[in-house]
Parts: C-alpha cells; structure tokens; sequence
C-alpha cells in the first residue's frame, strides 16, 4: 500500500468511526409539559456513550414540589426508575447504566404512583 493510499485509508475510518460516534452519543432532546394540576417545565437533553446514558435537565427546567418524586425514562410512559429528583428547579445530571431506547423522560410522584410531567424526545 502507497503512502496515499494509507492516507485515505486512515481518513475513511477516521470519518466513519466519528459517524459511528455521533449517532450513537446523540439519543434526543425535548421539552417538559405538565399533567393536570401539576407544572414540569424546562429542557431535557438524553445522551448515550461508553453504556451508560446521561439525563440532563437544562437550568430553566421546574417542577411542582410533591413527595417523593423521581426521574423515570421509557418508550412513552414511565417504565425505568433513574433517580431521586434532586430539586425542584435547575441544571441537573443523571447517569445510569445500559443504553436501551429512550423516547421519554418523566417526572413521577412514587409514593402516590402520579405523573406529574413528561418531556418527548426527538
């Protein structure tokens, strides 16, 4: 092999593992809205790398105070448990092991079994 064709050859896996990379870092990014009598607000960004997955809530990010809440992720409705909600309001970061499909992040009271916000991911 020629000194340019190892050049190219060094180029195209570069650029295909940085593709690789890219798609499998980036899950999806949304919004909170709130259910019923309950406010949930703010971004929410869900990254994936290494077999873990990140959930970040942005600094604008609020919810309504109650007992007992968690971020939950799944495919629509709540199926996974993260975390106990660390505040009310503000950046906050998750990070669990496996890095199956997430299309929803939730903010769920355990203790009375009541969602109070959801954020799709797109």
């Amino acid at each position: 092999m020629n000194i340019r064709n190892a050049a190219l050859s060094t180029l195209f896996g570069l650029t295909m593992f940085a593709a690789f990379q890219t798609s499998a870092m980036a899950n999806g990014a949304g919004s909170f809205s709130g259910h019923k009598n309950y406010k949930v607000s703010g971004g929410v960004t869900v990254t994936q790398s290494g077999g873990k997955t990140t959930v970040l809530l942005s600094d604008n990010f609020k919810s309504s105070s109650g007992p007992d809440l968690y971020i939950y992720v799944g495919t629509g409705k709540p199926t996974k448990i993260i975390a106990k909600l660390k505040s009310f309001n503000g950046a906050q970061s998750y990070t669990f092991s496996g890095t199956s499909k997430v299309t929803s992040v939730h903010v769920y009271c355990k203790r009375y079994s009541v969602g109070f916000g959801t954020a799709k991911l797109k």
